[in-house]
């Protein structure tokens, strides 16, 4: 069993059936008489819930969001090339997202812009480079793969690059590995003493994660429920803050909405390390 992106996956596949559905008063109204962990995602359920994003329609009980299956593709490609490197990388993601690539799922932007550039090149077509600015979860892709194979937060950082050159994402890498280190202590303590770790920019908002107990009114004044980490990361350190097990806090997550599924990599990651997560989750998503 693999100690990271087992369960990495499986949180991420546990909620994949109310992905990207921000509507967070009606996932709380569905919760009271139904489980909304693995669910497979349903056009009905999407239509209700407003707003609401039906973005994996051939989704099955088991499969995980584009960035879960990114994990998939580069722990599988450096576990073979230890040598692995960001233009490694870079052809990776651009042989499963190319026309004609094997996958078959939700693009995001970053990709398009990647499978753009990369056509471009092959074509010999102008085309405008695209600013390597992105905000979203799959930053942490290469972190939580170097996790697995005991590689460098630097290892991390060099393939995160590949869509930003943010050096948050460097950070927050240092932040995780201090709650994890510290986890003995207590996850509440780790968390706090992590804190000092923040990048400057998101300092307040990770106080402020640790310190509110309303959820809703931090996540209206300092988070918010979308994919970028200035809104996502406050939302996993004020999850880990408050709730010590992961079936509390995958819940909670839930109740949040927007990138429930992304957000849960991270959350299952760490809870499994302070207590192992349940085999419902993890037989679910196999990592070989």
């Amino acid at each position: 069993m693999k100690k990271y992106i087992q369960p990495a996956l499986a949180a991420n596949a546990a909620t994949l059936g109310v992905h990207w559905i921000y509507d967070h008063q009606w996932l709380k109204e569905q919760a009271k008489t139904q489980s909304l962990l693995f669910k497979v995602q349903s056009k009905s359920d999407y239509e209700q819930a407003n707003p609401s994003y039906f973005a994996y329609p051939n989704s099955h009980l088991g499969d995980v969001t584009v960035q879960g299956e990114m994990i998939l593709w580069l722990y599988q490609a450096m576990k073979q090339n230890p040598s692995f490197t960001v233009n490694d990388y870079s052809q990776l993601v651009f042989n499963h997202f190319k026309p004609g690539g094997d996958y078959r799922g939700y693009v995001e932007s970053y990709a398009k812009k990647h499978v753009v550039s990369m056509l471009s090149k092959e074509l010999n077509l102008t085309v405008q480079p695209y600013s390597l600015n992105d905000d979203h979860l799959v930053g942490f892709v290469p972190y939580i793969v170097c996790k697995e194979l005991g590689l460098s937060n630097e290892k991390a950082f060099e393939l995160t690059q590949l869509y930003s050159n943010d050096r948050a994402y460097y950070d927050f890498f240092k932040l995780f590995d201090h709650i994890l280190d510290n986890r003995h202590l207590g996850l509440k303590q780790a968390v706090e003493s992590s804190l000092t770790l923040s990048p400057a920019l998101y300092q307040e908002a990770l106080e402020q994660a640790f310190l509110m107990t309303d959820t809703e009114r931090f996540i209206e004044t300092y988070a918010g429920r979308a994919c970028a980490i200035r809104m996502s990361i406050p939302v996993v350190i004020h999850l880990l803050s408050h709730y010590e097990n992961f079936d509390e806090a995958i819940q909670a997550n839930i109740s949040i909405g927007g990138a429930i599924a992304d957000r849960a990599m991270l959350l299952g990651m760490i809870y499994h390390q302070v207590e192992p997560l349940k085999a419902i989750y993890l037989d679910k998503v196999p990592v070989k």
